[in-house]
C-alpha cells in the first residue's frame, strides 16, 4: 500500500507532464517511420509492431528516457542521503536497499507512461492477437525489433510484458549501482559525473561498438535487442539482477574497511 501511495504522489507532478509530451513526440516520429518502413517492405503492421517499436525506440530511450531517469535517480539519492535515514538504517547495504525501493515509484511511473503512449499511438491500426506479416517478414533494419521478438517464439502479449519488465529492471539497476558508489564519494560533483559517464557510455557503445553487442547498454534495455544478442530470453535479466544484488549487498560491505 505504501508503494502504491508513493506511486500516486509521484505521477501527479509537473515533470511527468513534460516527460509525457516529449515521449509522445518521439513516439509519433517513430510511428511515422514505422509506417513508411511497412510500405517499403510491403508488409502490414498491427498494434504489436507499434508497441514494441516505440517502447524500445533507441533514439527515445538513449536521448530522453535515460538522461531523464538519471537526473531523477540523482535527486532521489540526495533525498535519501540524510542523517535520519542513515541512523535508522544502521548499515550501508540497508541504505542502498532503501534508496532502491524509493526509486521504484519513479521507475514505475516512467514505464507506465511509455506504455500508455505506445498504446495511444496504435490508434488506426489493426488489432490482432497474433504477430503481423511485418514481424514475420525477413529481418532487416526496418523490422528488426518486431522480427527478433517474433523469433523468440513467445506470444506478443508476453513479449510486451517482458520488454516493460526489462526496462524497469535496467533503470533500477542503474540506480542501485550509482547508490552503492555514492557511499564512497558523497558529493554532488561525483553523482553528476558518474551519471554523465553512464549516459556517455550508453551513447558511445550504441553508436560505435556494434561488433561488441554484449557491451552495448541499449541491448539490456529492450527485450528484442537482448534476445538478438543472447538468442535466449533470460540472460539479460540474470545479468541485471546480479548487478542489483552486488550493488546492494557486496559493494557496501567494502565501506566497512574504510
Amino acid at each position: 500500500m505504501r508503494y502504491f501511495k508513493d506511486f500516486l504522489n509521484e505521477i501527479f507532478t509537473w515533470k511527468w507532464v513534460l516527460f509525457f509530451v516529449l515521449t509522445f513526440i518521439f513516439g509519433w516520429s517513430h510511428r511515422r517511420h514505422l509506417m513508411e518502413s511497412s510500405t517499403f517492405i510491403q508488409a502490414g503492421l498491427n498494434q504489436w509492431d507499434i508497441l514494441i517499436a516505440i517502447s524500445g525506440d533507441p533514439i527515445m530511450l538513449l536521448n530522453l528516457t535515460l538522461p531523464f531517469m538519471l537526473l531523477l535517480s540523482c535527486l532521489k539519492i540526495r533525498e535519501a542521503w540524510n542523517m535520519t535515514n542513515l541512523i535508522r538504517m544502521k548499515s550501508w547495504w540497508r541504505w542502498v536497499h532503501y534508496s532502491v525501493t524509493r526509486f521504484f515509484p519513479v521507475t514505475a511511473t516512467a514505464i507506465m507512461l511509455i506504455l500508455v503512449i505506445s498504446f495511444l499511438l496504435t490508434a488506426g491500426l489493426r488489432y490482432e492477437a497474433n504477430w503481423s506479416s511485418f514481424s514475420r517478414a525477413s529481418i532487416s533494419t526496418f523490422n528488426y525489433m518486431s522480427s527478433l521478438s517474433w523469433q523468440s517464439g513467445l506470444s506478443p502479449y508476453l513479449v510486451i510484458f517482458l520488454q516493460m519488465c526489462l526496462l524497469f529492471l535496467f533503470l533500477v539497476t542503474i540506480h542501485a549501482f550509482i547508490s552503492s558508489l555514492y557511499l564512497y564519494f558523497t558529493n554532488l560533483v561525483f553523482l553528476g559525473g558518474l551519471s554523465f559517464c553512464i549516459l556517455l557510455y550508453a551513447l558511445v557503445t550504441f553508436r560505435y561498438f556494434p561488433d561488441v553487442p554484449k557491451l552495448i547498454t541499449y541491448n539490456y534495455m529492450t527485450f528484442s535487442s537482448s534476445y538478438g544478442v543472447y538468442a535466449a530470453v533470460y540472460p539479460a535479466y540474470v545479468i541485471l539482477l546480479s548487478i542489483i544484488l552486488a550493488s546492494t549487498y557486496i559493494i557496501p560491505l567494502l565501506k566497512k574497511s574504510w
